[in-house]
């Protein structure tokens, strides 16, 4: 059983090398094609003119390598590097599934301790908002191992941060119970939804690790919204999903309004001033759809200034605060730092080196 696995798992990635080998031979085997081109086949001339000719002889590359990662996701329930398939349909990051050794985890609490000290400085108060890993909320639908795997890498991330007396929210418990009333992350994507970050925003109001406050904020449904997950890519192409059972994801975001005060445009709720709330982290606060920062308006009452960044990690935009506190407009009392813990297995230059080179 294990060499016809094997054999599959291979068999049309090498019908696709072979039909690229014979396109390559029929290309340069054809030498007239590239007379009186100057320049080599990397630089120049001859480069613009190779990149022509395989796109006129591989007209259809793209379609055949969708069509090859749908035969092996169909075949072999697999994905390129990148992902892996967990049940009916449900896709998980290779980060969930390589657990953080102890000496990662210690580095990147060391960063954050630098991190908590620098702020300290600035009579800013420090507040993690570790993000539970995918797997490990719905382990049913993940790979056997990962699940209990990523929890216990969420546990030893909290301890290690309470034994250095730096706060953080427990958001764990708020995701696994909120599971069975909606979903809490999306299928096919990274990502939380919306409830899933409501869950969690609720539970950092509960902790009293960030005082509350008392402005009113009216929760505003946008439109809903109709997207492939991020991790489609890693399996095929967009036009062939559905046929695998990888639809579009739909989440319907919102905004908060502050009660009272004027209602509508895209940056109903977003006002810098006099704000001395930070949220700081990945695309889990930054991006809009999951409405994460509305979530925490809400949930506390007090008006939150959103300075997350995507598609950096969570020490980047941090870093970017520490350099430029100031971009906050004002003093900032306290910062919240979402941390998705799949982040521990790769931790980012240390703080001190950013800081002070």
């Amino acid at each position: 059983m294990q060499t016809i696995l094997y054999m599959l798992r291979h068999a049309l990635p090498v019908l696709f090398m072979g039909y690229a080998l014979f396109v390559n031979v029929d290309i340069f085997s054809d030498e007239p094609l590239l007379e009186g081109v100057e320049g080599d086949v990397i630089t120049g001339e001859a480069a613009s003119e190779v990149a022509g000719l395989y796109s006129a002889a591989l007209p259809h590359r793209e379609t055949a390598v969708s069509f090859i990662g749908a035969g092996r996701y169909l075949l072999l329930g697999e994905g390129r590097e990148g992902v892996t398939a967990g049940s009916h349909r449900w896709l998980f990051s290779d980060e969930e599934m390589r657990p953080a050794k102890p000496d990662s985890v210690t580095a990147a609490v060391d960063q954050i301790e630098v991190v908590a000290r620098e702020l300290a400085e600035q009579d800013t108060q420090l507040v993690l908002v570790p993000i539970p890993a995918k797997a490990d909320i719905y382990r049913d639908e993940a790979p056997d191992g990962a699940g209990a795997a990523m929890a216990e890498q969420y546990a030893r991330f909290r301890t290690a941060l309470a034994d250095r007396d730096i706060a953080s929210v427990d958001t764990r418990p708020a995701l696994v119970t909120g599971r069975s009333d909606a979903p809490m992350y999306l299928t096919t994507d990274t990502h939380w939804t919306p409830r899933g970050a409501a869950q969690v925003a609720d539970r950092v109001a509960e902790s009293e690790h960030v005082e509350t406050g008392g402005t009113e904020f009216i929760r505003r449904p946008r439109a809903p919204e109709e997207f492939v997950g991020d991790l489609v890519s890693f399996v095929t192409s967009d036009r062939l999903a559905p046929s695998l059972g990888l639809g579009p994801e739909r989440v319907t975001p919102y905004v908060a309004e502050e009660a009272g005060g004027a209602e509508g445009g895209i940056f109903a709720g977003e006002a810098e001033d006099g704000i001395d709330l930070v949220l700081i982290g990945t695309s889990y606060s930054a991006n809009k759809s999951w409405s994460f920062a509305p979530a925490l308006k809400l949930a506390l009452q007090r008006d939150v200034l959103n300075l997350a960044t995507e598609g950096r990690g969570p020490l980047a935009p941090m870093l970017d605060y520490l350099a430029d506190p100031a971009r906050a407009g004002a003093e900032a009392e306290t910062v919240i730092w979402e941390y998705p813990v799949r982040y521990l297995g790769q931790p980012d230059m240390t703080v001190e080196e950013a800081l002070h080179g």
